[in-house]
């Protein structure tokens, strides 16, 4: 496996051919997670892609927090391998791998178990409801894969190893789409089909990223000699779950947000659902700079390269700002084009373009907390990151809709509480980054 030293050599360089890799797999990932809307709005009904956007939020609950774990393993991999510390690093990843499986089944039982709970949350309407409760029973069962590759793949990141995410990520998105077309027209199995294929294309994402874990040089993962601590658990999930809390209450404020979303017409709820898919495109660019900062930071923290991690940082923002802007110019031109590919009732185009071009700009913002906040993680510091998260994108987001929809009912209120949310996110995490005593104190800024 092809690993990075990131301690040495031309950090702008490393930054580039780190992050390039993880933007085209993030391209490929959100194509791979709008594939079941594309699918159900083109091939099946207006009703369905309601039902799977009505839902999505549901979805992002588990997959917010699996991240957030995910991320925990990752810094530590960083951490250790920066250090040279193979002993460690085993243990990590043994652990690890363990938590994952053991997790996501529990993961699994839980989400089936209250299901009905969490659709009520949702507040999904009755000629939704069944084709909602069907998608989301089959998408559970993938849990466990989702979790697992997680794991994996932030595993690879603090390597310095990119490239294998992006081939596993090609293909997993080639079976997922070729699985969801056959089983939907071929099969008819309306939106069961698309989760089905999704669950599939999972279990290949987990096959192709454990096999490469168990054949590389650096250490040797023996299934018969595994290095198990509940002391590493602790460490990932200290790590961890302040992010997946961060992660989870955002998409419970957002699935909040959603029940509001679903009292308008199915056309508005389509349109929005699409939107924020294509959105999250606009952001692609600077997640994937910012797992290169994750990388850089938790590195040459572990060899205590403190000049360099302040060097890193400032490059990962110039380089991410001005990916960001190119990306937000596109978005907003192409907005009609994009929504048109899900759906082309022109209500639907309609309110899905105007919460795009509403919505975007924000993406300029939101580029700098993903930044500041992932150099934090790194360098130890998660739950700061996690308070500014859930104060601006939960807490003051979920207010401006509430209180804005109780004094006027329109979704214009709906678009710019999103743009709100991440804009106060960005500039808060700015303020923080460059006030804070535990930033200067470890190094983070001069």
């Amino acid at each position: 496996m092809a690993k990075v030293v990131l301690t040495e050599g031309n950090i702008r360089k490393q930054i580039l051919n780190f992050a390039w890799p993880i933007f085209i797999s993030n391209i490929f990932n959100e194509f791979y997670n709008i594939t079941n809307s594309l699918i159900v709005g083109n091939y099946v009904s207006l009703e369905a892609l309601s039902a799977v956007s009505a839902c999505v939020w549901i979805c992002n609950i588990f997959n917010y927090t699996f991240y957030g774990l995910g991320m925990g393993t990752g810094i530590l991999v960083g951490k250790y391998y920066g250090a040279r510390d193979k002993v460690n690093l085993k243990r990590v990843l043994d652990t690890a791998l363990v938590f994952a499986l053991l997790g996501g089944i529990a993961s699994t039982i839980l989400s089936e178990v209250f299901l009905t709970d969490l659709m009520r949350l949702c507040n999904i309407s009755a000629d939704l409801y069944d084709l909602a409760a069907s998608y989301l029973r089959v998408y559970f069962l993938g849990h466990t894969a989702v979790l697992t590759y997680q794991v994996c793949f932030f595993v690879l990141r603090n390597f310095g190893d990119t490239k294998h995410q992006l081939y596993f990520s090609i293909v997993s998105s080639i079976v997922n789409i070729t699985l969801g077309m056959i089983f939907v027209r071929v099969f008819n199995l309306s939106v069961v089909g698309t989760a089905l294929a999704t669950f599939i294309s999972q279990l290949t994402m987990d096959f192709l990223t454990l096999r490469l874990l168990f054949n590389y040089d650096e250490v040797t993962l023996d299934i018969k000699n595994i290095d198990f601590s509940f002391e590493v658990v602790r460490e990932i999930c200290s790590l961890g779950i302040p992010a997946s809390i961060q992660n989870l209450l955002i998409a419970i404020s957002s699935m909040m947000i959603q029940s509001h979303v679903n009292t308008f017409s199915n056309e508005v709820i389509a349109g929005i659902g699409v939107a924020e898919k294509i959105t999250n495109w606009g952001q692609m660019a600077s997640l994937a700079i910012s797992s290169a900062a994750m990388a850089l930071v938790a590195q040459n923290m572990g060899a205590k390269n403190y000049e360099r991690v302040r060097i890193a940082i400032k490059e990962c923002i110039w380089i991410s700002t001005v990916l960001t802007i190119v990306s937000v110019a596109v978005l907003y031109l192409a907005a009609p084009w994009l929504v048109r590919r899900f759906n082309d009732s022109e209500l639907v185009v309609h309110y899905g373009t105007d919460m795009i071009r509403y919505s975007i700009f924000a993406m300029f913002f939101v580029n700098f907390s993903h930044i500041y906040n992932a150099s934090c993680r790194a360098g130890g510091n998660v739950k700061y990151p996690m308070f500014i998260a859930v104060f601006c994108q939960c807490i003051c987001k979920y207010l401006f809709v509430h209180i804005g929809l109780l004094i006027n009912h329109d979704v214009h209120v709906l678009y710019l509480g999103t743009a709100f949310g991440f804009t106060l996110a960005g500039i808060i995490a700015t303020i923080y980054f460059y006030n804070s005593k535990w930033t200067l104190e470890n190094g983070l800024r001069s």
